[in-house]
């Protein structure tokens, strides 16, 4: 309903004076009030989100990272690296875990922790591989023991064997491999 008398009124989206026609109009025209109808919607949609993105930038730690047993995904997310990097850091021993199922495996809290101190001497000393001269490469282990290249593998990995590879032969201590296929009578 309009009425005789104009009423100057600043416009809620461009900001600019204009003539209101009634006393409750907002707008100057129907293109700012479609400009703030946009904005607001945007604004509703990407709060949410704002919101997390938030959260991440404090850096608020979850309260799952907190407890002493992580899984995988939780260690994951403390480390900042992905999965696949945790299962990693476990097969080759740098992260010490317990597979309590097929799909459930915890770590420590003090094993990530122990990932950032300095290795000592003795640890050092103990990666050192042997010299070649002293170890079987992969290919005369399977001829020697008659056995396949996954099972070779499983033994190492069963046994926990040191393996390391020169130029593009892996190696295995020949006192190692004589102690499992060998027994002493």
């Amino acid at each position: 309903m309009s009425s005789n008398f104009t009423v100057n009124r600043l416009c809620e989206q461009c900001e600019n004076v204009f003539v209101a026609k009634t006393t409750v109009t907002r707008f100057c025209s129907k293109l700012c009030n479609k400009r703030h109808y946009k904005a607001k919607e945007r604004t509703l949609k990407m709060a949410p989100m704002d919101q997390v993105v938030k959260k991440v930038l404090e850096g608020k730690p979850d309260e799952d990272i907190t407890v002493e047993f992580l899984n995988v995904k939780s260690a994951a997310k403390l480390l900042r690296a992905s999965n696949k990097m945790v299962y990693h850091l476990i097969n080759i021993g740098k992260l010490h875990a317990v597979n309590l199922s097929e799909r459930k495996t915890l770590v420590r809290r003090l094993e990530i922790d122990r990932l950032f101190e300095m290795p000592t001497v003795i640890e050092l000393k103990r990666i050192k591989p042997p010299p070649v001269s002293e170890c079987y490469s992969m290919g005369e282990a399977q001829e020697l023991f008659h056995i396949s290249e996954k099972a070779l593998f499983e033994v190492i990995k069963r046994n926990n064997l040191f393996k390391f590879q020169e130029g593009k032969f892996v190696y295995v201590a020949k006192s190692d491999l004589n102690r499992i296929f060998k027994p002493q009578l």
